[in-house]
């Protein structure tokens, strides 16, 4: 009887937060019962001192998710002031920036899964981007998934692959070992929250439970918001300025942010089952969709053509998967896991021009729809294995293993015009032709890494990887005739590339004093080209762009020096690293040139004008250079009570391309320096950061790759500006916690240089007025703003 009612009282409560929350309905039964048998464990020893961190890594566990109110990315890499995030315009955003590099040239991976690309071709971005047809960004994760996030800082292909050549950012979703810890058989967690910079509420379920030799997890998210505020919010900017074309510039000249809806909803299932002590089967479900719908006021062109221009941004992943792992006593691994996956992810954008109330004309009024999508599949499989060993004061940690995947690129366009108030009835024919051409690659991997130590003074590290890709472009009946056309005459119908590439990682460490490390890295990256940076054809008279197959793949190599200085008290640490990029690809303007074409009867004829050609070409080298410091003193050293603590991190980085061409990608100086008070029970926190910004300065900045010596137009925008943060919590017994925080305590306008250079010159998107710059305002940072959540754990 004892056990029912302990069993019964956790159920009441889940099922009471649940409806608190306005979680999803949940209907389940759980049989949690103890191991049908003692499991002997194997016994580890811990020893004791702190030892310096490895250079250019830093991980974020789910406490510190928790702690610092992490909803999105952009809260993720906040007090980190060797990243941030590359902006993506109304669609979300486009990756992370690290080193100079961005998109996809920092590596993204959930679980060893490469997530999308960006489909990041300048040309591409500036033909289809810069209309906002396409949705363009990298896909984001969902958080209440991560069990941890490791950011990797300098070229690191041998444990990201292709795209980490400025770093990586990795992805580790949670397992059902991490609440069942301590001979627990069930864990049930419930989270709420609101966050004021977009007007959204989350709520969010986590249960794991045991039942014999089964374990399991499931992870249920939803969240729907709003667009996210300016600073001050604020009227409309309305001009009577008018090129001489009389094209109105009131949309792109609009003060504040379009009004958008979001919602996200994902699932993660993990199911396992224990065969032996040693031998563990678990297969993984993922899904996850997060919708943007968009009244896109600021758009060009619809103040042109006096329409309402609608739009829903979908972002969709789903994964399956399946991992065995075994563990051996004596033997060739101490651990070994097989992973096979499968993930799938669709970026589609969805558009509907609908006419003003006052220019409807009758019941023959017509509506244009349009709907575009990139997909990316991707089939997986790898193995990797762990081994330690000791040899007197001797001892090696060794992993290796390898991997191979298949992955297909394809596209879909879909517009036609229906009747406003019949849509069943179309008032023209649906035209499906394609733009991009489709494509399919096949990835192998294999590699090797080492860390020996000799006793406690030097820590070596040593490590290598070969990767091969091999690609192809499809076949298809759906592209533009035109272009179709052109390309089986050009010969880059069903072409193939590959690339071959070896990567490396040394380092070492050398403990001086029990207190001071000197550290030393050097590692190697590589990023095959993208596929529309080598395909990306459009034979277009005003804007021609010639595919590039001959690209070569991107490479950089980094070399690493710091310091760290460790103790009881805490840690400092200071760091100087040079990146070098060789093979930048850059798309290029190559001059005005009166090109050949196919035309429909098979001849080949000199077209009659000059059309100015854009191509994507390889750069010679790029180099970066910085300073970073990180450090915690806990001032219970100094006779402060204990709990009370301060951090300090900084960033300072420099960088140009060949002839001196400035990185727009590279942030500008950038501090945070935080002291706060954590209760020794954890019952209560409360903490201040105060974060400095530097100005992007106009001679750090390039318009363009053919414009060297012109400055970004809206760099002028960037200020130095001072931000206070306050962060605390509130434990209410064992079970319940509440955290909040304040952003922005003191109300400071000011723009992120991320944003300032994700502003559009050309196209009707992400733009304000070229002259003025009437509109910029809409780009401003949020305001003061605040964070809350309240979770139970049982």
């Amino acid at each position: 009887m004892m056990k029912k009612q302990m069993t019964f009282k956790p159920t009441v409560l889940f099922i009471l937060l649940s409806s608190a929350f306005s979680a999803q309905a949940l209907h389940a039964e759980t049989a949690l019962s103890e191991p049908d048998a003692d499991i002997q464990l194997k016994t580890v020893e811990v020893k004791g001192n702190k030892t310096a961190a490895k250079l250019g890594t830093e991980k974020i566990r789910r406490q510190k998710l928790d702690e610092y109110l992490i909803q999105d990315i952009h809260d993720m890499v906040r007090y980190d002031p060797g990243i941030s995030v590359t902006e993506g315009g109304r669609a979300g955003s486009n990756g992370f920036a690290v080193r100079g590099v961005d998109k996809d040239r920092v590596a993204v991976s959930v679980d060893g899964l490469a997530q999308a690309e960006s489909r990041s071709s300048e040309a591409f971005q500036e033909l289809f981007g810069a209309y906002g047809n396409f949705n363009t960004n990298r896909n984001a994760a969902e958080l209440e998934n991560i069990s941890e996030v490791a950011i990797l800082k300098g070229a690191d292909s041998l444990t990201a692959g292709s795209g980490a050549l400025g770093g990586a950012v990795l992805y580790k979703t949670k397992s059902p070992k991490d609440y069942l810890q301590d001979g627990k058989n069930y864990y049930i967690g419930l989270k709420g929250g609101y966050s004021s910079k977009s007007s959204q509420w989350m709520s969010s379920t986590t249960l794991a439970g045991r039942a014999g030799n089964a374990d399991g997890l499931f992870v249920f998210t939803r969240r729907h918001g709003h667009e996210t505020r300016n600073h001050g919010g604020g009227a409309d900017t309305v001009l009577d300025y008018t090129d001489e074309n009389s094209f109105s510039y009131k949309g792109v000249a609009r003060a504040t942010p379009d009004p958008q809806n979001t919602a996200s909803k994902s699932t993660l299932v993990k199911l396992g089952y224990h065969f032996t002590p040693s031998n563990y089967l678990s297969g993984v479900y993922e899904d996850y969709r997060q919708d943007r719908k968009t009244d896109e006021l600021s758009n060009l062109f619809s103040y042109i053509s006096q329409d309402k221009r609608l739009r829903n941004d979908v972002s969709y992943r789903k994964r399956t998967g399946l991992q065995y792992e075994n563990h051996l006593e004596n033997g060739p691994w101490d651990s070994l896991k097989l992973n096979a996956d499968k993930q799938q992810i669709d970026m589609t954008t969805m558009t509907w021009d609908i006419p003003l109330k006052e220019n409807i004309q009758g019941r023959n009024t017509e509506v244009f729809f349009r709907r575009r999508g990139l997909y990316q599949n991707l089939n997986q499989f790898q193995i990797s294995a762990e081994k330690h060993a000791d040899w007197h004061n001797i001892s090696w940690d060794t992993s290796y293993g390898a991997g191979l995947s298949k992955g297909k690129y394809r596209n879909s366009n879909l517009e036609y015009f229906a009747l406003l108030f019949y849509p069943d009835i179309l008032g023209s024919k649906k035209d499906t032709n394609e733009f991009l051409v489709s494509t399919e690659n096949k990835k192998q991997h294999i590699y090797w890494d080492n860390t020996i130590r000799f006793g406690d003074k030097v820590k070596l590290g040593l490590g290598a990887r070969y990767d091969k890709v091999n690609m192809n472009t499809l076949e298809s009946d759906s592209l533009t005739p035109n272009v179709k056309r052109q390309l089986v005459w050009q010969n880059i119908w069903d072409k193939q590339a590959s690339f071959k590439a070896p990567s490396y990682s040394a380092s070492l460490d050398w403990n001086i004093v029990p207190s001071l490390t000197l550290q030393s890295k050097y590692s190697t990256a590589f990023r095959s080209p993208t596929t529309d940076e080598m395909w990306f054809f459009f034979p277009h008279r005003d804007f021609y762009v010639q595919p590039n197959p001959d690209l070569k793949d991107e490479r950089s190599k980094n070399i690493e020096l710091g310091i760290d200085w460790h103790g009881k008290w805490g840690n400092l640490k200071l760091s100087g690293f040079r990146t070098r990029y060789k093979n930048f690809i850059d798309f290029v303007y190559i001059g005005g040139i009166q090109h050949e074409t196919l035309n429909s009867n098979g001849d080949i004829v000199k077209e009659s004008w000059i059309s100015p050609t854009y191509q994507n070409r390889n750069r010679n080298n790029a180099v970066v250079k910085g300073l970073e410091l990180q450090g915690r003193w806990d001032l219970n050293s100094i006779g402060l009570p204990d709990g009370t603590y301060t951090n300090i991190a900084a960033s300072y980085i420099k960088g140009s391309a060949d002839n001196d061409i400035p990185l727009n990608a590279l942030q500008p100086f950038n501090a945070v320096w935080g002291i706060g008070y954590k209760h020794p029970g954890n019952r209560w926190g409360i903490g201040t950061n105060l974060s400095y910004f530097a100005r992007k300065k106009a001679e750090d900045t390039s318009r363009a790759y053919d414009k060297p010596n012109e400055p970004w137009p809206f760099v002028k925008h960037s200020r130095n500006v001072f931000l206070v943060d306050l962060i605390g919590h509130y434990q209410f017994g064992k079970n319940v916690s509440l955290r909040s925080g304040i952003f922005n305590l003191f109300n400071k306008k000011y723009y992120t240089w991320d944003t300032l250079r994700s502003i559009r010159e050309f196209g009707t998107v992400n733009r304000v007025h070229n002259q003025t710059h009437g509109g910029i305002e809409r780009f401003s940072a949020p305001g003061r703003n605040f964070n809350i959540t309240l979770e139970a754990k049982f």
